[in-house]
Parts: C-alpha cells; structure tokens; sequence
C-alpha cells in the first residue's frame, strides 16, 4: 500500500490519528440510525444557512516564577471570543474575553505592582503536564461563558465542548468539532466506514457517555469528511472532523449531524490557504489571527513581567 501524507502540517501539534490507541468503544452507542452507512445529506444553499456564530479560544503561557522559597508559579493568559456568520457576512460579537492566571501549588508571595492582574488559581500539581491541562481547562471555562452569552442562532465550538459551571443553556443549537483523532470511539468494525467516507459524507450518529470518558457531559457524536484538493498524496481518512452535540434528543442529533455537514465542508479551508487545512475552517482562522491581536505580542508582555519584577 502506497504511502500518504496527513493532512494536518507537521508545523503544529502532531495529529491524533483515528486508528490510534483510544478509549474502548464497548460503551458507544452506535445503532440508533439503523445501518451503518454513509450518509449524504442534501447541500444547503449558503442563503438558507441560519445564524451561525463560532467560538474559540486561545491560550498562552508568558513566565515562569519562582518565589525566595523556591515555590514556582506560572503566569498565563486565556481568551476566548466569537464571530457571527449571517447574510451580512462574517463579523466579531463584542469584545472577546480574557482572563490574566497565576498557576501555583503552593501559597506564594503576592506579585508585584504591575502584574496583580494575574488571578491566583490553585493547582494540584506542578508538572508541565498538569499545568497544561490546567490552562486548557481555563480556557474551556471562557468559551462555556461566551457560548452561552449568544442568541438565536447555532453555536459552533473548536474542540470539545466543555459545559463550564452553569451547563449549556441551548444544547440542541450547540456543536463542537475536534480536529484532530486520537480516541477510538467506535469499534472496529464501525470505525472502518471512517476511511471509506467520501467528502460531504458522515457517519451515522453514535452516543458517547462522559462518565465513561471522563468527561463532563455526555454527546451524540459523527464525523464528516471534509473536501480536500488535491486528494492523491493524502491517505483515506484525511480531512475528518469529529462533531459533537449535547442535545439529548436523538431528532436533533441527526439534524445537526445533516446540517453540519453543509457547514463545515463550504468552511473548509485549502493547504494554500491555511498549513492546517481542511481541519482549520476559513472563519475560525480569521478567529483565531483576531484573538491573538487582543493577546498582545508576547515579547511586550514578557518584557513588562521583567520590568515589574526588577523595577
């Protein structure tokens, strides 16, 4: 068999690939559409798209501390923010928001004038590892609070959703789509339909328990294969998106998992347009260069860190 490229550049974070070593798929609903089989929705035209905002978040980790005492502390900063795509086009809603952490185990020193922006926030462990997920989650916690802060349209999150502390306020409006594969959901035998998939096609619906995942809400889930030009020197499962909804509604679920299909495949992005194309949609790119300019550069803000601690 003929080797093929990946279509997510090697510049970011390494892809998780979907035959990748995953969570069982024991606890996976996967019959609720009958047979498991591709699905081709009709296209909707783009002047029948509903309200569409998208959400998503960034983050950044600016220094690292450490006190007389020897405790460490991290500084960081997370953002998240929206854009809305009606028949006007595509424009940011409001101010994105941020919040300015001070990751530490330990109680430390308060800082110094400059810098008490950074809100303390306890952590069990210290290791790269924790931290990370720790900001990550942060992150999450601004994006619940910008998804539920939109009206009357449908949601689109980057990522998996993460309800935050209040829960979804309009769960069957609300997707969430991961990039990148590393769980295995499905068994084998379901998960060979992933590289059978056809651009505008997706899978059937299957259920996903949190519980069972670690995870704080339990989803109805599919993936979608984006279009992807040229083909030839990408292998067959190239240009998947997992999505997901929380709607507890099975109807629902296979509504969103119809639209989602015209949604993502026309906002889909190109190599030429975007080293992490198709994955990347075009409007979430835009997202993202918009948050980084509210991020600041971060040899600005590393020079005011340097600048509060050594007056």
């Amino acid at each position: 068999m003929p080797w093929r490229l990946e279509a997510w550049s090697p510049e970011y974070d390494l892809p998780e690939r979907v035959e990748g070593e995953g969570v069982e798929g024991a606890a996976v609903q996967a019959e609720i559409e009958g047979e498991w089989v591709a699905h081709t929705p009709p296209r909707l035209a783009l002047e029948r798209w509903p309200v569409l905002y998208l959400v998503d978040g960034r983050q950044r980790v600016e220094a690292q501390l450490v006190d007389a005492a020897g405790r460490k502390a991290l500084l960081a900063t997370v953002i998240a923010g929206a854009v809305r795509r009606d028949e006007r086009g595509i424009s940011p809603v409001g101010e994105p928001r941020k919040r300015h952490i001070l990751l530490h185990k330990d109680e430390v020193e308060p800082l110094p004038p400059g810098l008490e922006h950074y809100q303390p926030v306890r952590v069990r462990e210290m290791d790269p590892t924790s931290l990370r997920a720790r900001v990550t989650e942060e992150m999450r916690r601004l994006e619940a609070a910008v998804v539920n802060g939109l009206e009357a349209g449908y949601v689109v999150v980057d990522g998996q959703l993460y309800p935050g502390e209040e829960g979804f306020r309009h769960p069957g409006r609300l997707m969430g789509y991961t990039k990148t594969q590393a769980a295995t959901y499905l068994s084998p035998e379901h998960q060979a339909l992933l590289h059978r998939l056809e651009p505008y096609q997706r899978t059937p619906i299957f259920w996903v328990p949190g519980r069972a995942f670690n995870r704080l809400v339990d989803v109805y889930s599919w993936y979608v294969r984006l279009p992807l030009e040229p083909r030839t020197p990408f292998y067959g499962a190239a240009a998947l998106l997992r999505v997901e909804s929380p709607t507890l509604e099975p109807a629902e679920a296979k509504a969103l998992a119809d639209l989602s299909v015209s949604l993502f495949c026309t906002m889909a992005s190109a190599p030429w347009r975007d080293p992490r194309a198709p994955q990347n949609l075009v409007p979430v790119f835009g997202l993202e260069q918009w948050l980084g300019r509210h991020l600041g550069s971060l040899e600005v803000v590393r020079r005011r860190i340097v600048q509060a601690l050594f007056p």
